[in-house]
């Protein structure tokens, strides 16, 4: 027996779903089903096909067309959204997610999604909007709360970041990572709070121990010092060791604003900027203004323009760091690095050997020097051979070592041995690109082509908008010659 309809006033949300089935069979019947409905179901296998195959551009093509015949399903707008995420199609993710939304309402996986799409676009903001929503119906969800957790941080919204993070640790009690951040995040704010928080971590997880440790260690040395900027200075500095320059910033920040006359935290705090893309010559400048005389924020600065590419500027900051402190061999090292950048390759040697000097059993001075006369192919027979083995003495299984050595080999007309040593180099340090464009000129001096510009193009796949790159790409050029 058939049901009777329920009256139109009992369920009048019903009615635009029944229309739009009406609406989809008098198509069907105008049309005839093959060339609406075959089209459809075969653009849903296209897409499953090319998912599986990790084509997230087919994929994502074959759903945008689904959602684009099937303006009126939440279901076909929801899914292209997510394909166009894989995809990295972010702004049509966002409003095929939209278009969802306002067909069926909004959900915590759509929430969740569109908060990674804004975050792909670089809109932090907003993606932590949406998580925040979504977190609202999901509490104990696992992924959310790390996903939150990370970018609190990243935004800066420390006390949200200890909030999230206090929630993940109800849902991960065994889990030392998040007891981690806990800590360091403490460490960075209230340091005389965070040691036995950081205790915890260290009974936790043996591999934590160490950056522990030295966080511990830290804050210990500022106590005894008994001036709280200078726990705060300890414990930043102690955060660039762990390349944590979020933290780091944050901690010096405070240092200074405690005492605004404190140059050396005014030092690291502009590192800690530099090393997050930040602009740090502001706090590298006030450290030199507030102590002249003082070689390690005059070197820090010089550093800083070296960093910009501006190596002229650099070397008055050098040149003076150097005066106040002639036999820091660094210093020594980094005056010869700027002179070789602007092109004054005597000068350059001449720092660079004093460096050498300075200090003999350094390794680091003799691959400097090495690096500097095979980069140049300068004076390579009669001064880059022997320091670029005096570096593999000192330390024969180097990466860097036995490339210089290699090289130099290879300028001099050795290709043998320069090509194991070369091997050898590449072996150890597989991500080097110096080795690949190494590589690259030996083969071309051997007049193997195809090999020679296969070892470029990975050298500039490597580093695309660096050094050993661009000199591939001037190689690779020479090569069509």
């Amino acid at each position: 027996m058939t049901a009777a309809p329920a009256a139109p006033s009992s369920q009048p949300a019903a009615w635009p779903a029944i229309l739009r089935a009406a609406l989809l069979l008098a198509a069907v019947a105008l049309l005839g089903a093959q060339p609406v409905v075959l089209p459809i179901a075969e653009k849903w296998l296209a897409a499953q096909t090319a998912t599986a195959a990790q084509d997230y551009t087919a994929a994502a093509q074959a759903l945008a067309e689904v959602a684009a015949r099937l303006p009126y399903s939440a279901q076909a707008q929801h899914r292209a959204g997510l394909a166009a995420i894989s995809a990295e199609r972010f702004d049509d993710a966002i409003r095929y997610l939209k278009a969802a939304a306002a067909l069926d309402g909004w959900t915590a996986t759509r929430h969740t999604a569109l908060g990674d799409a804004y975050l792909a676009q670089g809109n932090l903001e907003a993606a932590l909007a949406e998580w925040e929503l979504a977190l609202a119906d999901l509490p104990n969800d696992d992924a959310l709360l790390v996903r939150l957790a990370n970018n609190y941080e990243t935004a800066g919204r420390y006390a949200d970041a200890v909030t999230t993070l206090n929630a993940l640790a109800a849902v991960r009690p065994n889990d030392p990572t998040v007891f981690y951040r806990l800590a360091v995040l403490t460490a960075a704010t209230a340091p005389n709070d965070a040691p036995p928080r950081l205790a915890l971590v260290a009974a936790q997880s043996p591999d934590l121990a160490p950056a522990v440790q030295l966080l511990l260690d830290a804050i210990a040395a500022g106590q005894a010092n008994g001036n709280p900027e200078v726990t705060f200075a300890k414990v930043g500095y102690a955060f660039e060791q762990l390349s944590e320059w979020r933290l780091a910033e944050l901690a010096l920040a405070q240092a200074v604003a405690i005492n605004p006359n404190y140059a050396d935290a005014y030092v690291y705090l502009g590192l800690a900027q530099d090393m997050q893309g930040k602009d740090g010559a502001p706090a590298y400048e006030q450290a030199v203004t507030l102590a002249p005389d003082s070689p390690v924020a005059q070197f820090y600065l010089g550093l800083h323009y070296r960093r910009t590419g501006d190596s002229q500027t650099a070397l008055t900051y050098l040149l003076a760091a150097q005066q106040l402190d002639q036999a820091n061999p660094a210093i020594a090292a980094e005056v010869g690095g700027a002179y070789a950048a602007i092109g004054d390759l005597t000068l350059a040697e001449n720092w660079l050997t004093q460096a050498v000097t300075l200090d003999e059993q350094d390794v680091r001075w003799w691959l400097l020097l090495a690096r500097f006369y095979v980069d140049n192919e300068y004076r390579v027979a009669d001064f880059g051979l022997p320091a670029a083995r005096q570096a593999v003495a000192l330390a024969p299984d180097n990466a860097q070592a036995l490339d210089n050595l290699g090289f130099a080999l290879v300028l001099t007309g050795d290709l043998a041995n320069g090509q194991k040593l070369l091997e050898q180099a590449l072996a150890l340090d597989p991500q080097a690109p110096s080795v690949y464009y190494h590589l690259g000129v030996l083969h071309s001096r051997q007049g193997q082509t195809a090999d020679a510009e296969l070892m470029l193009n990975h050298a500039l796949a490597l580093d695309p908008d660096g050094y050993y790159g661009g000199l591939a790409l001037q190689a690779l050029a020479r090569l069509g010659q």
